[in-house]
């Protein structure tokens, strides 16, 4: 995987956002934390599923014989 390195570092990132927000919840904060961390971790998810697909396929992908 040639981005293995900024994917996992998405992924760190993301489980910090979910992190914060059991903090947010735990000490009520107000509803707009939720939303901004919230926001943080669709845009990740976003780069996540764009960076994936650029990664070349494995054999077994374009056989259509994923296991």
């Amino acid at each position: 995987m040639r981005n293995r390195n900024a994917i996992n570092s998405k992924l760190e990132k993301l489980d910090h956002i979910l992190i914060n927000l059991l903090r947010i919840v735990n000490t009520q904060e107000p509803i707009e934390a939720y939303r901004v961390n919230i926001g943080k971790a669709q845009d990740d998810l976003e780069d996540l599923r764009t960076m994936i697909e650029r990664e070349p396929n494995s054999p077994q992908e374009q056989n259509g014989s994923l296991r």
